[in-house]
């Protein structure tokens, strides 16, 4: 499926007065779509000929629903200079389907198929939207999905140029070797993906350079793999064929290398968990199949728009509404979201992030947004008077490689506030752009100091600009303590222990996180003491030993049910926590009122730190001016707050000394 960017000159344009004559429309009541008849031929150079038929996805009659066949393809330029017969008129499509086409068309026997470019009018805005929305039934009714991999589209060559490439035969021939090894690896001796990446550590399983070459022709260089469009069509199928001319490979016999990888959610997906180079080397090329494997997991089961919307968030497509409209297809939870091309970008991620939040009950989205750009969000960049995306809204489209690693806060690990959201949210304004969310507020951030060494993850720079000059030689003189009002908090911990697990996030390294134990802390302290002491030193924490312990799973540390974590937990071992607290991602500040923060860089004096109700994590807020409003702010970033991360400040409402209030943000 490809979407026509609204306004791109000559798209489908040699068609419009065909298209009058060939297209009746479609009767919505019954969900009916258009089946392509590829007639027969036994002479290759016969030109192609077509028929259009109809059919209703609901039907009435006991007949059912013909086999029939989709096609998952991908378009390439719009290059509509092949024409073909269809309905006994001329109609053209691009070089890529005409040469599919040709190569599925079979001698003696017509063929059933389903193929967006023909069977679609796209010319006609109404019914593509309508179609756009009935992905799921098309893909899910058909007989099998085919999945035409052209190891030549979309890359260095225009499409005219592609089919009379001798490198194209070529290339096409090396998919087909790909097809048989796999074939040779999941027939001949059936074993999952981890036990073969096992032979091929211990030297027992060696793929030679035109064998790995053979896979990484299949599994990366088509560009199908990277359209957003086939996601979907792929993951709902009920059968998949990966199909070049002259080769197959079923998608069954992929599904068996996968039974024993975890399934990634929205938080997880890029989590790197092995750090030796032969787990990455091995497995890199099977991502594609793997992210698609994880979709098609869940057919019977529920699919989140969040965990969809990360998932696939490195396809491509040519309109940015299609990283929406594109993948609703393969989600399950009730949305709300209609298929409407002529809303506005701006519009439909403001409906997709409120349609989230409402799902959830939490702010996942704003407090542990996976589309966070590095740097200052959009919406803090815009010149006054422009009209812009709301700071609450996501941009989806943001690539991952554009992104922050985002504060991982699942599986509990922190709980800013144990309070559900508002739902449904609460929205102001004549274009409901203004977000109205319950919130307390816990300080504003005091001066940020600028490091005058070109070392930025040193320690202790940063120690020496915020901390008194004997917190660390005098700790029990110096402790951590906040003030709100008349009101003073300390648990009579140090502002020097305070200070690193600030920078530590209080937690173990990844890819076992969990928050550090009290005996873990006791001892860390001793050790990090030291360390601030030293020039050279780093903080440091813990990371969980896992000694020569190895996964069953390829993609992540998983090494099954019946492993005993408490082993593991008893063999931790003390490591520096460089990477957790580098400028470039996260940066140490203070508030007003003495809280030890762990920021986005881009904060600055005077941004407010308010814990939402519905948020994982505390966020900071940057007061915005708004006719006739007041309390309104802009998203800045979330952030680690010491001391207020487990549901403090619901407590200090209760107590009395901090309040609630309403949060507006704009």
């Amino acid at each position: 499926m490809s979407v026509p960017v609204e306004g791109e000159p000559g798209r489908c344009l040699p068609n419009i007065e065909a298209s009058k004559k060939i297209y009746e429309p479609l009767d919505t009541q019954r969900q009916e779509i258009r089946l392509l008849t590829l007639h027969p031929s036994s002479d290759g150079d016969e030109g192609i000929r077509c028929t259009l038929s109809h059919l209703a996805l609901n039907p009435s009659s006991p007949s059912g629903i013909p086999a029939y066949e989709a096609l998952s393809y991908v378009w390439g330029e719009p290059d509509f200079t092949e024409c073909i017969t269809l309905n006994d008129r001329p109609f053209f499509i691009t070089p890529s389907l005409r040469y599919i086409l040709a190569s599925l068309r079979l001698e003696t026997r017509t063929r059933l198929l389903w193929a967006d470019a023909i069977c679609i009018n796209q010319l006609d805005v109404k019914e593509r939207n309508t179609q756009v929305a009935a992905m799921r039934q098309i893909y899910s009714n058909c007989a099998r999905d085919i999945a035409w991999l052209d190891p030549m589209i979309g890359k260095e060559y225009k499409s005219s140029e592609i089919y009379g490439n001798p490198k194209l035969h070529k290339r096409e021939r090396r998919m087909k070797r790909g097809m048989d090894l796999m074939c040779d690896i999941t027939q001949k001796n059936p074993q999952t993906l981890k036990a073969i990446q096992d032979k091929y550590r211990e030297g027992q399983f060696a793929l030679d350079t035109m064998a790995q070459t053979s896979l990484r022709s299949l599994f990366e260089r088509p560009t199908l793999w990277k359209r957003l469009w086939v996601m979907q069509e792929l993951s709902l199928a009920p059968r998949v064929t990966l199909m070049c001319k002259g080769a197959e490979l079923q998608w069954d016999q992929l599904t068996a290398l996968f039974r024993d990888e975890p399934y990634f959610d929205a938080f997880h997906m890029h989590t790197i968990s092995h750090m030796i180079p032969y787990y990455a080397e091995f497995t890199d090329v099977f991502v594609p199949i793997k992210l698609i494997e994880d979709q098609r997991r869940l057919l019977s089961q529920v699919s989140k728009l969040m965990d969809v919307l990360v998932r696939f968030r490195a396809t491509k497509s040519t309109n940015p509404k299609d990283k929406i409209y594109g993948l609703l297809g393969i989600v399950t939870e009730d949305h709300g979201i209609q298929v409407d091309y002529s809303k506005s970008i701006r519009d439909l991620y403001k409906q997709t992030t409120v349609s989230l939040i409402n799902m959830s009950g939490n702010l996942d989205i704003l407090c542990q947004n996976p589309f966070e750009r590095k740097g200052e969000p959009s919406a803090l960049q815009q010149d006054p008077g422009t009209p812009a995306m709301p700071s609450w809204v996501a941009e989806f489209d943001a690539k991952r490689e554009d992104c922050v690693p985002l504060i991982f806060a699942q599986r509990n690990i922190f709980n800013a506030s144990a309070k559900r959201c508002e739902r449904p949210c609460r929205l102001l304004g004549s274009g409901e752009d203004i977000l109205v969310l319950k919130g307390t507020i816990l300080g504003t951030v005091g001066q940020i100091h600028k490091k005058t060494t070109q070392d930025e993850t040193k320690p202790q720079e940063t120690m020496r600009l915020y901390l008194d000059d004997k917190a660390l030689s005098h700790p029990q003189d110096h402790l951590y303590r906040t003030k709100f009002g008349d009101k003073s908090i300390s648990t009579g911990e140090t502002s020097i222990r305070a200070f690193w697990r600030t920078l530590v996030k209080d937690c173990t390294l990844p890819p076992r996180m969990r928050r550090l134990r009290p005996a873990e802390i006791e001892t860390l302290d001793i050790h990090n003491q030291e360390a601030l002491a030293k020039e050279e030193e780093q903080v440091q924490t813990y990371q969980l030993h896992l000694g020569g312990l190895f996964s069953r799973s390829a993609f992540s540390y998983d090494p099954g049910d019946d492993f005993d974590y408490s082993n593991v937990d008893s063999k931790t071992v003390i490591v520096p926590a460089r990477m957790i607290h580098e400028t470039h991602d996260l940066m140490f500040a203070t508030t007003d009122n003495g809280l030890y923060l762990l920021a986005r860089p881009h904060v600055r004096q005077g941004d407010v730190v308010v814990v939402l109700d519905g948020g994982r994590l505390p966020m900071v807020l940057r007061k915005a001016e708004h006719e006739g409003l007041e309390d309104t702010f802009k998203v800045v970033c979330s952030l680690y707050v010491h001391g207020f991360m487990d549901g403090e400040a619901d407590a200090g409402v209760d107590e009395g000394w901090l309040k609630k209030q309403d949060i507006l943000l704009v």
